[in-house]
């Protein structure tokens, strides 16, 4: 019997009964999709960390020889150590001069390259080049061409024996550029014995080890008697931590927009059940008097709530997986790299489903409790009416002035103010997704313009090679015009005897402050450096506690003393983060100026000819490029746009319905004193517009902040401010209000289909 009478109810409160299952098939579709992308780029992360033996510590210096590598080695907790040369280089000019990481070794037992395609790297054939396989499709190289690798000062000519990669690239951007683009980095992996006998100067020991290898450095530094440069881990590496905080960021997105959508959801099961157990009081009445049971009819109501979000939470788990996680999948596989990635998933989901269940079941209990508190004879009556008293909006002074459209909603609004509130936090969500995704687009732009005219004030970049002499460089300037600009990878500290848990790795850039290389203060304004400071970026500044006017401590990872300057502004970069100074200050401490690029407004076409360039960048090419990486942020948009769009429509599609079903009556007896349909109508959709309205206003502030949030859990390298336009906010609560307005229309024929003689009849 009860079986029948769930169907029925099932279909006489589908849109109801149907939101519930949608809000809690949304909640684990988005769950379970970015759990996907977590799960499977962590599981794959674990394997290719395990296959490729990867570091736990880098130890940095000038002459990381044998002795070094033994006593390294003799530390307690030390497992596997490496030594190696990295360099940066440069491909050919016609792979654009790429940066290009070149290692060279002599064995490998510690972070081993992976072989996507070809042979198995063998750092006892000095012929060949094991390539970053990326870099190779992007160049569209193969197996058995000849590459040259211009580091050191050597052009070093080898044969591609294979295409790799390794943990320490899952993420690889050029300097050069704001987002990633496979054609301008690359990594080359080489013999030894591919270097002069001069240049076999390890610069490097990697390691393995139990624990944290930071906690090793006490024991490190006494065995080394403090002969070396610094101690990096895993953290210190951008190419694997900036994987780590992308996860890091999806797994928060998982659990708040699952969050959002089970929210709304328990609003509408409590509004629904309220609603429907107070409808069917006699029907329930009739069935203690037959010697049901309190415990069957509550079973009976709690099983609605409970069947249709636990089939919801099972469609959401299924298409989470095969829709949503791969395309997650697919999509940041473009961008980073790790082999063996796909959609991965556990039984966190069908934990969280039956969390989810538990609490529609809670919410539908409580909703249901009172009614069956009520004796059998008693509810077999209808209810008593409810006493009108005056709602608190009739105390303001222009009530009376106010015409009837208003007084009636003002009313309703203040018997019904759980529906209420969940018109007003329904919309305010939307409002809240719909400006994040306008916001990004705006935040993109935003970046751009920072970015390519205020900090980059030049059109062309020209790109030297490794070999190039400080005469060289200077004899281009003098004949093109522009600016040099030199860099190193530092190690940055907040004192002269920092612990590695107190260094950051990060880059050097030096200027000549002709003002076409610019940096940026806090407020993103342009401040020329001063002769005597250093700027140093701000998220690194705020890690290591450091204001304007203190002191910095820098040094190169081949250098063993610790330098120290004044910081005259803390900056902000993008992409890029670390110190920027300028050469005038650069050489008074005594180091040699070692030109990388040249940038100038003017023509650059000539620099080509000259052999110390590798290679001569348009601007144009780079603002296309970094256009082309974030398409991305389409998706995104629409992604935003639909769950806004759905959170919307579900929620005041489900609280004009409540609305209608509890004044029915009175729209019949509107209607017999010869209201229009269409009047009707204005009065549904007059209160959705304006709990819309507060939802709006409730949901502005919280956009932008939820957009830096997300942006600020990128991680420490990414540093881009957040901007919402107005003409953003304004179409995002037009879309809110357009969708409001439609939402009122829904009920038209509902309304123009009242039966005044039953809904009447009903009241004797």
């Amino acid at each position: 019997m009860l079986k029948r009478k769930m169907l029925r109810d099932l279909k006489n409160n589908f849109a109801q009964f149907f939101s519930i299952f949608i809000l809690s098939a949304v909640a684990l579709w988005c769950y379970t999709g970015f759990q996907a992308n977590v799960l499977g780029g962590t599981q794959a992360r674990e394997a290719f960390d395990e296959k490729s033996n990867f570091s736990d510590g880098w130890l940095y210096g000038a002459d990381m020889n044998d002795s070094k590598a033994e006593k390294l080695a003799s530390v307690s907790g030390i497992k596997d150590v490496q030594q190696r040369i990295e360099m940066l280089g440069k491909a050919d000019e016609k792979y654009n001069s790429a940066e290009l990481y070149c290692y060279f070794q002599s064995e490998q037992k510690v972070t081993k390259p992976y072989t996507i395609k070809g042979a198995d790297y063998n750092p006892a054939d000095k012929e060949g080049v094991w390539l970053f396989f990326k870099f190779a499709d992007a160049w569209k190289l193969n197996i058995g061409d000849r590459f040259t690798a211009h580091v050191l000062g050597q052009d070093i000519d080898k044969e591609i024996k294979g295409f790799v990669t390794t943990p320490e690239y899952e993420f690889a951007c050029a300097s050069t550029d704001a987002d990633t683009d496979f054609h301008n980095i690359g990594m080359a992996y080489m013999s030894i014995d591919s270097l002069p006998e001069e240049l076999r100067q390890f610069n490097e020991l990697v390691f393995t080890c139990e624990g944290d290898p930071l906690k090793l450095e006490s024991d490190i530094s006494k065995a080394l008697n403090g002969e070396y440069a610094y101690l990096a881990d895993r953290k210190s590496l951008d190419g694997y931590n900036r994987l780590t905080d992308e996860l890091a960021q999806h797994d928060s997105f998982s659990y708040i927009f699952s969050g959002v959508f089970v929210a709304i959801a328990v609003l509408v099961i409590t509004t629904t059940m309220k609603r429907m157990v107070a409808q069917q009081r006699t029907q329930i009445g009739t069935l203690n008097a037959l010697g049901m049971k309190n415990g069957r009819i509550m079973t009976h109501y709690l099983s609605f709530s409970v069947l249709l979000s636990a089939l919801g939470c099972g469609a959401g788990i299924v298409l989470g997986i095969f829709t949503f996680g791969k395309m997650m999948v697919n999509m940041f596989s473009q961008f980073y790299t790790v082999p063996a990635w796909k959609a991965g998933y556990d039984f966190k989901s069908i934990i969280l489903s039956a969390v989810i269940v538990a609490v529609c079941a809670g919410a539908a209990f409580l909703s249901c409790r009172q009614i069956l508190k009520i004796h059998p004879s008693e509810a077999l009556r209808p209810a008593a009416a409810k006493t009108a008293n005056p709602c608190i909006f009739e105390r303001l002074p222009f009530w009376n002035r106010l015409g009837f459209n208003a007084r009636y909603n003002l009313r309703d609004i203040s018997r019904s103010k759980l529906r209420a509130v969940m018109g007003c936090a329904g919309t305010m969500l939307g409002m809240l997704i719909m400006s994040l995704g306008m916001g990004a687009y705006d935040t993109v732009d935003y970046v751009k313009k920072w970015y390519f005219e205020d900090i980059q004030n030049y059109e062309q970049q020209v790109l030297f090679k490794d070999s190039c002499t400080l005469s060289e460089a200077e004899e281009l300037e003098a004949l093109i015009g522009g600016e040099l600009i030199g860099g190193d990878m530092i190690s940055v500290a907040a004192s002269r005897h920092p612990t590695s848990d107190e260094i950051v790795s990060c880059k050097l850039t030096v200027t000549e402050g002709k003002g076409l290389f610019r940096v940026s203060d806090r407020e993103l304004e342009v401040t020329p450096l001063e002769e005597g400071t250093v700027a140093i970026t701000m998220k690194q500044a705020d890690k290591l506690g450091l204001k304007k006017g203190d002191t910095v401590y820098w040094k190169s990872a081949s250098g063993n003393e610790w330098n120290e300057n004044k910081i005259g502004f803390i900056s902000r970069h993008p992409s890029v983060i670390g110190i920027s100074m300028l050469r005038s200050d650069y050489e008074k401490q005594g180091f040699e100026f070692k030109p990388t690029m040249l940038v100038s407004k003017n023509d650059c076409s000539k620099a080509k000819s000259y052999n110390c360039v590798s290679a001569v960048h348009d601007m144009a090419d780079i603002r296309a490029a970094f256009d082309k990486s974030m398409e991305v942020m389409d998706l995104l948009v629409y992604f935003m746009i639909f769950f806004a769009a759905l959170l919307i429509i579900v929620v005041l599609y489900n609280s004009g319905n409540l609305s209608f079903n509890e004044r029915e009556k009175e729209f019949a007896t509107l209607k017999v004193m010869g209201f229009k349909s269409g009047a009707i109508r204005r009065l549904i959709s007059t209160q959705n517009l304006w709990l819309s309205v507060i939802g709006v206003f409730l949901g502005l502030p919280f956009g932008r902040m939820a957009l830096q949030a997300m942006m600020d859990s990128n991680g420490d390298v990414i540093d881009w401010p957040c901007y919402v336009s107005p003409l953003a906010y304004f179409i995002s609560a037009a879309f809110v209000m357009g969708v409001s307005i439609l939402v009122g229309f829904m009920f038209s024929r509902r309304i123009k289909r009242i039966d005044m003689v039953g809904v009447l009849k009903g009241i004797e």
